[in-house]
């Protein structure tokens, strides 16, 4: 194993764990699917998200775009490197 891979292998485990954090600590609103199928009032279209859920939602956009270049590099750099 390249040190390379292994440093990749680590960055992946530890976004993916935030990522997972980040999704946890993130509040619901409403009834999820089921009240956007019904049309209630607390469908996902009429949920006004404190600041801090939006802070966490972009936190969560930003690893998952973080955890998407890692992988992508981490193929790239495998497959140059077999």
């Amino acid at each position: 194993m390249a040190v390379i891979e292994i440093v990749g292998g680590v960055i992946l485990l530890v976004v993916s764990v935030v990522i997972f954090a980040l999704t946890l600590m993130q509040h619901t609103h409403g009834q999820g699917l089921a009240g956007v199928i019904n049309g209630s009032a607390y469908g996902a279209n009429s949920a006004r998200l404190t600041p801090a859920d939006q802070m966490l939602a972009k936190a969560t956009r930003i690893a998952g775009i973080i955890f998407f270049v890692v992988a992508i590099l981490a193929c790239v750099f495998a497959s140059r490197l077999a």
